[in-house]
């Protein structure tokens, strides 16, 4: 809008200034010259018919009715300077046309409303008073209206329609920033210029396409989960039922990480399923999950700095998602801290722990599934891989971002991103 603003008014402001110079340079030079041989006309005349010994009384009469002049005549006076006042444009075209009509000295000034002209006669001295206002024409102050006037008025039409046309562009848009911090879309239709429907209509496809690819991975993840544990649920019954030995106990520890896996595996699929968004006041959220986790871990997570602040999530999934990073801070560290605040347009929440951290050239490998850095981490204390893949993807869902960093504690920073 502010580009389109700038592209119609710059040419709007460029045509002002090329009217306003050819009207005011041209077609006003042109008005003042011929308005000012019109009353050098005129005092020609009433000087010929004093020099011609008519009647000044007679001669004021008719130059105050026809010629809207008014005349004094000094005799035996004489002119103490001639020519003009001042050295000004409108002074030029006066002086000009007075000098080409009377054939007789003259001065001439201006004041603010009238022009005095004194011409020098053979016997006396004319003095002739008119309005200034004969200089000027009505049509100069109504050209500029009217030009100004209209520029305007097609200003306001063409911002009206413009709006209008950039109305279904906004609603694009923020559709697709919806659609990407995962909230759901209701009654968005392609409306607005061609190009406009037909971009609108791409977006509803392609969100669909997501939508329905998002649900069918869901199914199939589900489905191998629910085929998985019927043979392994086998595979544990002949288990119990086989004499103790080694190998039965090490198959025993290959269907239990295998058993795990396949719960991971629905965990993660679970984490991509559709929950609708709702309003909740941030702070009084986390908190409930950190009084949750402080029961069942006390002493180990301590809270930073919360505040207010409402904002549109899927709660059980970003629940899932701090739970999880809290997790795994406490299977590492002996201590964490849980702390909140507002950058720009998003809210970062930052878990940071005292744990062995993750060195940097691996912080990227371990959002990607059943990834395990066991040189630095405890393969004892379980877990498939599937932790900070949850993180990320629910993040994703909400249209944010994960990030790893080195705490101040001196272990592993997990910041989430969340936009408002």
């Amino acid at each position: 809008m502010g580009r389109f603003t700038i592209i119609l008014l710059v040419p709007l402001i460029l045509v002002q200034i090329v009217l306003s110079y050819i009207f005011f340079d041209r077609h006003t030079d042109t008005i003042i010259r011929l308005l000012s041989h019109t009353i050098a006309g005129d005092i020609a005349l009433v000087s010929h018919m004093v020099e011609d010994g008519k009647s000044i009384k007679q001669v004021s009469a008719l130059a105050s009715k026809h010629l809207s002049l008014s005349i004094h005549f000094d005799k035996k006076a004489i002119l103490k300077e001639t020519g003009q006042a001042k050295e000004t444009w409108l002074y030029e075209h006066l002086n000009h046309a007075l000098s080409e009509q009377l054939n007789h000295p003259y001065f001439f000034r201006m004041d603010k409303d009238y022009i005095y002209v004194d011409v020098q006669l053979s016997d006396g001295v004319l003095k002739v008073e008119t309005l200034r206002k004969r200089l000027f024409s009505k049509t100069t102050y109504l050209v500029l209206i009217w030009t100004t006037a209209s520029a305007v008025l097609l200003f306001l039409v063409a911002i009206l329609f413009m709006r209008n046309q950039i109305k279904p562009i906004r609603k694009l848009a923020d559709a697709a920033e919806r659609f990407g911090k995962g909230h759901e879309i209701i009654a968005f239709k392609p409306e607005g210029a061609l190009e406009v429907r037909k971009a609108a209509k791409a977006f509803n496809q392609m969100r669909l396409r997501i939508l329905r690819f998002v649900e069918e991975r869901t199914q199939q993840l589900a489905g191998v989960s629910h085929d998985l544990r019927t043979p392994l649920t086998r595979m544990k019954l002949r288990l119990a039922l086989m004499p103790a030995s080694e190998d039965q106990q090490n198959l025993q520890e290959d269907v239990d990480q295998m058993t795990q896996m396949t719960q991971g595996f629905l965990d993660f699929a679970r984490g991509a399923m559709e929950e609708p968004s709702v309003e909740v006041n941030l702070k009084d959220f986390i908190e409930e999950i950190a009084n949750d986790f402080q029961h069942h871990y006390p002493q180990f997570l301590t809270i930073k700095s919360l505040f207010d602040q409402k904002i549109m999530i899927k709660p059980q999934l970003l629940n899932r998602c701090l739970t999880n990073v809290l997790l795994n801070s406490q299977k590492y560290a002996k201590e964490a801290q849980l702390s909140m605040r507002l950058k720009g347009h998003f809210i970062e929440i930052d878990v940071d722990d005292d744990g062995p951290g993750i060195p940097l050239e691996k912080r990227n490998a371990v959002f990607k599934p059943f990834i395990r850095l066991d040189e630095a981490r405890n393969s004892e204390t379980g877990g498939v891989g599937l932790g900070l893949t949850i993180v990320r993807d629910a993040i994703h869902h909400h249209g944010g971002r994960v990030t790893l960093d080195t705490s101040p504690l001196g272990g592993l920073r997990v910041r989430l991103r969340i936009p408002l």
